[in-house]
């Protein structure tokens, strides 16, 4: 029998990608491209894992960025372009960037013994990068097809991109992830 490989979706939510203070035409341009992604990776037979930004009316992240997607608003959702692939999906929603932040992902994680874990999703920059961080750091094979990852802006995306390889050069930082895949 053949362990499944898991896929962590990460914030692709209207709060990000269709409306509100952080709503940003970019991740919402990345979503085709995302949802190709996890139709492949399901047909691959991943367990998919959606991780969705859920914070309380007073969270204390809101003073660092704007206030979005609160619990119970439309904000908080996850996409309608991606809705009818949480049938086949674990939602765990988190109130930090890392997905391992008080939530049960790494019981998911252990419980499921993955030899790979693919990460897509929005925003490259913060909450894909820290989670991919805190994979790495519990020793998981981490893939990040870079065509299915998006943030607010070029730099951020670029600079984080720029953050995560196992692969890098003197004076070169590595980098998060190559086209169109790269396993850190």
């Amino acid at each position: 029998m053949t362990v499944p490989n898991v896929t962590i979706v990460v914030d692709v939510l209207n709060g990000f990608c269709k409306q509100g203070n952080l709503a940003s035409p970019r991740c919402d341009a990345a979503i085709p491209k995302i949802r190709d992604s996890i139709e492949e990776r399901r047909r691959a037979g991943d367990q998919l894992i959606f991780l969705a930004d859920t914070h309380d009316p007073n969270d204390r992240e809101f003073e660092v960025f704007p206030v979005h997607c609160v619990r119970g608003t439309v904000e908080s959702e996850v996409v309608p372009e991606l809705q009818p692939l949480l049938r086949d999906a674990t939602l765990i929603r988190k109130r930090r960037y890392s997905g391992f932040f008080e939530t049960d992902l790494e019981a998911r994680l252990r419980a499921a013994h993955p030899e790979q874990v693919t990460v897509l999703g929005v925003c490259t920059d913060i909450c894909v990068l820290h989670t991919v961080a805190d994979l790495r750091n519990r020793d998981y094979r981490v893939v990040v097809p870079a065509s299915a990852v998006e943030t607010f802006d070029g730099p951020g995306h670029a600079g984080a991109l720029g953050a995560g390889s196992s692969q890098g050069s003197p004076g070169r930082p590595p980098a998060l992830v190559r086209e169109p895949l790269d396993i850190i």
